[in-house]
């Protein structure tokens, strides 16, 4: 189980899985913004996609670690959001988001290729805003949902065997829980 008090060793060894995984995310991301920077119209102040989503429980304790470093008032602005904009990130503060370095995985995948195979069947997806004349895309710059979340579920795996030998939490935790996670440990 968790120490009451974290340390910063604590808190980075049981979030350096999470991190190599955004580490290995964010190149490719990065790979794909080189090859299309003309197509990506997500930028600061682009969020029609945030809105309440839950989270994996390492996601949970990163969001909630960020959220302990933060100033008072800004904590201040998201408590207040958590309370009058049910539907939005509480996360989101004048079309920005105030944790935007440890963002969860979905919020720096959204708006770029992934592809789904499904019966054998490939798909693509990504924001309509994005690539609105692309064709085709190679295929180093897809990204498989599939085995991203498959990586994701087994970081996190052993993310809760690091931290809850006796304790449970649940598969999913709500932005407006993982703020608060660690003060549960």
């Amino acid at each position: 189980m968790l120490q009451p008090q974290l340390g910063p060793k604590t808190t980075d060894a049981v979030l350096q899985n999470y991190r190599l995984l955004l580490e290995r995310l964010n190149a490719h991301i990065q790979k794909v913004e080189a090859a299309f920077s003309d197509q990506i119209v997500c930028k600061k102040g682009c969020d029609a996609c945030c809105r309440f989503l839950s989270l994996f429980p390492v996601e949970a304790f990163s969001i909630s670690h960020a959220y302990s470093q933060l100033p008072e008032n800004i904590k201040h602005q998201i408590n207040h959001r958590l309370h009058h904009h049910k539907d939005a990130c509480p996360l989101l503060i004048d079309h920005a988001c105030a944790l935007y370095p440890v963002r969860p995985i979905i919020c720096r995948t959204h708006g770029f290729p992934i592809y789904i195979e499904k019966n054998n069947q490939v798909s693509i997806d990504f924001c309509p805003e994005n690539f609105k004349q692309v064709i085709t895309f190679p295929e180093h710059t897809l990204l498989s949902i599939e085995r991203l979340n498959e990586t994701l579920i087994a970081v996190n795996q052993l993310f809760l065997k690091s931290v809850t030998p006796h304790t449970h939490l649940p598969d999913r935790i709500p932005v407006s829980q993982a703020l608060f996670i660690l003060d549960e440990f």
